[in-house]
């Protein structure tokens, strides 16, 4: 039963690929077990990944990864970019007309959740670390080009990097299901009826259903400018921006550059595919990224929470939800913005992909997708100047 053993705990491609496809199958299946009339959805597949990995370093014995951590990180970060593509594409054909109607609201409303996490990290200060803080704070707003910033300008200083990643990876679980809570909690409170609210968005949405119709381009064409959008992303992800008083240039990164361009491309080519291609790309690429992601925090998570690190769950979650609340019960009761698109603004308020995917699910349009359109390039902007200056006013 060699072979058996070798499948179940080797490092082979075989061993990667039945991981992964009990990871996502498992929590896509349970993904839709609703309770109370709620279910998670795609964030299952999170917390399947969490206690496969866990699990895995058991079975083998904790001397090696359960799965090849080089190849979990560009599965992970390749499911990224599949899934902003997606979003991008399906997004792009209203995204100038949203953000011309509603966009400087949807970016103050982002702005504030920015600031009030921020104001947390100031208050728990008076008790923790300012570099456990960040890395607390950069997992639980669900942000990794923050986390590499911040982790940049320590090292640099000479301090301890290695913390952050574990404060993030600890944080990082409940700051995606805080965020996926919050969107529930503002429906149950508001008692947001989804059904009605599509209907009262029934006339916006009649473009979008003409470009449903439009046929789609042949496949091959369609692959051309896929490929070549995946590869321009690249190119514009990587651009240094350059800001005086910052140590290190900013840079979109692999999902920044990618939803911009594939914005661009979405509004002059809306019928690149078709919509049920797009959402199976999304939720293929979104799958892939949240088993690779609990199966490295899965490593660590368990082990670090009984050895201390429970505080900074806790701290993490406290950063996710407070801020969205406040702001998201505002917005939907005092500023009247819809709930579609208010579940898109939080996600990319927090430029988290698995709460965008739950949301569009959920929604059934692309308004949420508009939202995290909208306010994103603004956020990720913010998240990478804040976590770096949090760091180097510290240190």
């Amino acid at each position: 039963m060699e072979w058996l053993t070798d499948l179940l705990v080797g490092d082979s491609i075989a061993h990667i690929v039945l991981t992964l496809g009990i990871v996502v199958a498992a929590g896509m299946a349970l993904g839709r077990v609703k309770i109370c009339g709620i279910s998670l959805g795609v964030a299952f597949v999170l917390l399947i990944g969490i206690v496969m990995g866990h699990l895995g370093m058991k079975f083998s014995d904790g001397d090696s990864h359960f799965v090849d951590p080089h190849v979990l990180h560009f599965l992970q970060e390749f499911g990224l970019i599949l899934f902003v593509f997606a979003v991008g594409l399906q997004s792009g054909p209203s995204f100038v007309r949203a953000f011309k109607k509603g966009g400087l609201k949807l970016n103050l409303l982002a702005v504030s959740i920015v600031a009030l996490n921020l104001l947390l990290v100031l208050f728990f200060a008076a008790f923790f670390d300012m570099e456990t803080l960040v890395g607390v704070l950069s997992g639980a707003v669900t942000n990794t080009p923050g986390l590499g910033a911040a982790q940049a300008a320590v090292s640099a200083a000479g301090g301890n990097a290695e913390l952050l990643s574990t404060a993030y990876a600890m944080a990082y679980p409940l700051g995606v299901l805080g965020i996926i809570g919050t969107v529930v909690a503002i429906r149950l409170v508001f008692h947001v009826d989804v059904k009605k609210e599509n209907e009262l968005l029934g006339k916006e949405s009649s473009g979008a259903a003409a470009v449903e119709a439009a046929k789609p381009l042949p496949i091959s064409k369609a692959m051309i400018w896929i490929f070549a959008g995946i590869a321009l992303g690249m190119i514009v992800g990587n651009i240094p921006i350059y800001i005086p008083g910052v140590p290190r240039p900013l840079k979109l990164g692999l999902a920044g550059g990618p939803l911009v361009v594939t914005l661009v491309i979405g509004a002059k080519i809306p019928n690149l595919l078709s919509r049920s291609a797009l959402s199976f790309a999304s939720d293929l690429g979104i799958c892939l990224f949240l088993a690779c992601v609990g199966l490295k925090n899965g490593e660590v998570f368990v082990e670090t929470a009984l050895n201390g690190g429970l505080a900074w769950v806790g701290i993490g979650f406290a950063i996710t939800a407070i801020p969205l609340l406040i702001v998201g019960f505002l917005a939907y009761g005092l500023f009247k913005v819809d709930y579609f698109t208010l579940t898109g603004m939080i996600a990319g308020s927090m430029t988290d992909p698995p709460a965008l995917s739950y949301s569009v699910n959920a929604a059934g349009n692309d308004r949420p997708a508009v939202g995290y359109a909208t306010v994103y390039p603004l956020v990720m902007f913010l998240r990478i100047v804040s976590a770096q200056a949090l760091v180097l006013f510290a240190l």
